[in-house]
């Protein structure tokens, strides 16, 4: 390598990413824990830093990782025991992975590329061996990171994945997502694949590759598409509320729906949500489903929308374009169960009518429309104990805007404060919220968050 790219970039790694396929339990711990959920896909890190992506600079350490690994066959590891970093400010909780063949197949790596070594060698930060280790989220001292771990590892079922290639991946800057840039089998399983995949932060059943194909199996919906398809069943079917008032500004647009589920006002304060009809439930509206918009995002727009989005969950689900073109893939921002509040309480009449002028604008099914018109409304001031308590009436307290890049993380960092409602600003991350979020283990136990 040159003496450019010999120098660590911390905006490169090499590393294991766990497939697609296997990652929901991941996923739901990370999702309100780990402020690194936008950017990092869920990986065990083997060098990093690693060399810039610059020009081919990837294309050849791609070759030379492949020929390293040649003679290393694949391998199956198990995350099945939790471990705590402690920082000086903060405390990482960390599943670990034990077996010798990921020790050495980081040895062997180092060995190929001995200028990125501060994994295993850093004596700056008290680093004399690899720790092989995939976070799940960062606490705020040690006792509530001891707690949270109780938790996690009580309800935690082990996890075998398949080491079978790594990964180098990269991103253009601090906040944006990774890409997943080259993928290098182990063993003799064929050369490097230049992939291009940026990463999606989900949750929940990921694409299936008999429908999106085996590269969106593996490493998620950014390797299916240009862009990230969003169905919007709120607030952001209003054009001026998504372009104006938050600067995302879609590729395309389109008209769709969502069979079996429904709309419900049963998110903290009386926001929007979507929620799976039972067997024998009859969808409010009479449609059967629920009508939004779907828009495809550049990639860099999801993730920002997905830290405003932060006590939603980003579920994939398969949406129906009123255009003719069929399913698509895309993302929706449901609410987890534990931020449900009593269900058919009425939301506010500005809510409402966000959601009514973008029903009318993008021509929503007449039915559907009709439905919304018709609900009844409050003034927000109006809103009482109700809205802001779970069904039982326990209190549900605002979460902070942790994840880096988020606004309010940039304020904290500016100096700058916050908003929002007195009664439910958050504690800070961690306080009574612990692995669960209150709900006592994972961070749910219902992946679909209805």
């Amino acid at each position: 390598m040159t003496a450019t790219e010999s120098d660590p970039d911390h905006k490169s790694a090499l590393c294991f990413i766990a497939p697609r396929s296997a990652i929901a339990p991941i996923q739901e711990l990370r999702c309100f824990n780990d402020k690194n959920f936008v950017r990092w896909p869920p990986h065990i890190n083997l060098l990093y830093p690693f060399a810039p992506d610059t020009t081919d600079s990837f294309a050849r350490a791609a070759q030379t990782a492949a020929q390293a690994l040649s003679t290393t066959q694949p391998f199956q590891i198990k995350l099945n025991k939790f471990g705590v970093f402690r920082h000086s400010n903060s405390c990482t909780i960390w599943l670990g992975a034990e077996e010798p063949e990921l020790q050495d197949l980081q040895v062997k790596l180092v060995e190929t590329f001995p200028d990125f070594t501060s994994l295993s060698n850093d004596p700056s930060r008290g680093i004399t061996a690899f720790k092989p280790h995939l976070s799940v989220g960062q606490w705020r001292n040690q006792a509530e990171a001891n707690q949270a771990l109780q938790e996690m590892q009580r309800s935690w079922q082990p996890l075998t994945l398949e080491v079978d290639n790594v990964a180098l991946i990269s991103r253009s800057t601090f906040l944006s997502p990774f890409k997943i840039r080259w993928v290098v089998s182990l063993g003799e399983q064929g050369p490097p694949k230049e992939v291009n995949a940026p990463y999606v932060a989900t949750v929940g059943p990921g694409p299936s590759p008999e429908q999106h194909g085996p590269q969106a199996a593996r490493f998620g919906i950014g390797a299916a598409t240009e862009g990230v398809w969003y169905f919007a069943f709120g607030a952001n079917i209003n054009a001026n509320k998504l372009g104006q008032v938050r600067g995302i500004h879609p590729l395309e647009s389109v008209p769709a729906s969502v069979p079996g589920w429904r709309l419900a006002f049963n998110h903290r304060g009386g926001m929007g949500n979507m929620m799976r009809l039972g067997p024998e439930e009859a969808e409010p509206s009479g449609c059967g489903a629920v009508h939004g918009v779907a828009h495809r995002l550049k990639f860099e727009d999801f993730a920002t929308l997905t830290n405003m989005e932060h006590e939603y969950r980003p579920r994939e689900l398969e949406v129906t374009a009123y255009d003719g073109r069929g399913s698509i893939r895309a993302v929706s921002f449901v609410s987890p169960e534990a931020r449900h509040i009593q269900d058919g309480l009425p939301p506010s009449h500005r809510y409402l009518n966000l959601l009514r002028r973008g029903a009318e604008d993008w021509q929503l099914d007449k039915h559907y429309r009709s439905w919304l018109n018709n609900l009844h409304s409050i003034d927000a001031k109006e809103r009482g104990d109700p809205y802001y308590q779970d069904p039982t009436g326990r209190p549900l307290k605002g979460w902070p805007k942790t994840r880096v890049g988020s606004d309010e993380e940039q304020r904290r960092k500016g100096g700058g404060r916050g908003r929002g409602r007195g009664r439910g600003r958050g504690r800070g991350r961690g306080q009574g919220r612990s692995s669960g979020r209150g709900q006592g283990g994972r961070a749910s136990a219902n992946p679909l968050g209805a």
